[in-house]
């Protein structure tokens, strides 16, 4: 009896671990793909944020000596961050495309 029992369970466990694997779709290139573009925009959105508050704060029409310095460095990382933002959007859709469409199915 409790080897029949253990049979059974031995084949539920066989038949539920099989299913359980063909269910993690981010285990593909594709899905980590798509969270690569997903980090990707939610890093721009933030950076496209940064550059509103740097507009903003560009306005003010009296700026000293040290600060003139200051914005300056400031754009210039801030340009830098935002190139290396859309570099690495660009290249995760690229690679999200060729991942797509040259998949063996």
């Amino acid at each position: 009896m409790w080897q029949r029992i253990r049979r059974e369970l031995l084949i539920e466990y066989y038949w539920w671990r099989r299913h359980s694997r063909k269910k993690r779709y981010l285990d593909s290139s594709l899905g980590l793909m798509g969270i690569l573009i997903i980090i990707s925009g939610i890093a721009v959105m933030v950076f496209i944020g940064q550059a509103i508050a740097v507009i903003f704060r560009n306005m003010i029409p009296f700026v000293g000596g040290a600060q003139i310095a200051g914005v300056y460095w400031y754009s210039v990382t801030f340009a830098l961050k935002m190139c290396l933002a859309l570099l690495i959007l660009f290249v995760s859709i690229i690679g999200f495309l060729i991942f797509k469409f040259t998949r063996n199915r």
